[in-house]
Order: structure tokens, then C-alpha cells, then sequence
């Protein structure tokens, strides 16, 4: 019989605010998952969240997170308008990304990162956790179906 343990993913956060915490609450509970590092620009921050999660690396500096070759997955949870830079150095790492929504401040980043991914063999996904939650799908149904007038905003 075959070894059927999965491998552990190093994953790493980008923005330790209090959502960029819960990322690292989860990622530090997935048996398949290592909260490998944690960045944050404040040193306080930083030394509390990395302790918290006894993390192997921190930066105040994601440039240099993204240089730990021991890093597969970044987590990019910094305020949405600083989204773009983050998720394109970590693409261009060769990291795969998951970028908290929205995806960027303009239409014109949200391109720039989209072609990042494509020139990129890394995996990008957008942090649209709703669409999993019941009342979201109940709702999307009710649209499908008809049961709902024309939706003009939501």
C-alpha cells in the first residue's frame, strides 16, 4: 500500500489586520496546512500574530517573504486599495495566491493581476466566501427560477 499522507502546504499571510488574523486562525488548524510565515509593516503586530501562531518566519517586508523559497501559498489580506502589488510579486514568485475581495481598487489592476495568473503556472482565487453560504445560493436560486423581479442591485 501507498503512503496516503497528504503534504503539508507552507502558506504565508500578507496583512495581519484583524481578517488577516483569521486567516492565520485557519491556516494554523489545517491539517494539511503550515502557517509557515506572517507579514505585517508593524513590528508589534508582527511579533504578537507570530508568536500567537509560534510562525517559523516574520517580515515586515513581503518582498522578502516572497524571496523564502519554503513558501507555496500567500494569503493577501492588506487593505483592498493595496491589494495589487502584493498579489503581483507574489504571483510573479511563482506563489499561489489567494486575494481577499475585492480584488483591486480598478477594473485596470483587476486586469493587470488577472494576466499576472495566466502568464503565471501558480493558482489564483478570490476570497468570495459568500457564495457558499446558504442564504447566497437560496437567493441566486429564487433569481434563476424567476421568483424574484429584475435585479437592479445588490
Amino acid at each position: 500500500m501507498g503512503d496516503t499522507k497528504m503534504n503539508t502546504i507552507n502558506c504565508s499571510v500578507i496583512g495581519l489586520g484583524w481578517f488577516g488574523e483569521k486567516h492565520c486562525e485557519v491556516l494554523h488548524n489545517l491539517p494539511q496546512a503550515q502557517l509557515h510565515a506572517v507579514c505585517t509593516r508593524r513590528p508589534d503586530r508582527l511579533k504578537e500574530i507570530a508568536n500567537r501562531f509560534a510562525t517559523p518566519a516574520s517580515y515586515t517586508d513581503y518582498h522578502d517573504m516572497l524571496a523564502n523559497p519554503e513558501i507555496e501559498v500567500v494569503s493577501i489580506v492588506t487593505m483592498w486599495d493595496q491589494h495589487l502589488e502584493p498579489t503581483l510579486a507574489a504571483l510573479e514568485a511563482g506563489k499561489h495566491v489567494l486575494v481577499e475581495k475585492p480584488m483591486a481598487s480598478t477594473v485596470e489592476d483587476c486586469e493587470k493581476i488577472v494576466a499576472a495568473a495566466e502568464a503565471s503556472e501558480s493558482f489564483l482565487m478570490t476570497g468570495h466566501i459568500c457564495r457558499f453560504n446558504p442564504r447566497y445560493v437560496a437567493a441566486k436560486e429564487a433569481v434563476h427560477e424567476g421568483r424574484i423581479g429584475d435585479v437592479i442591485s445588490i
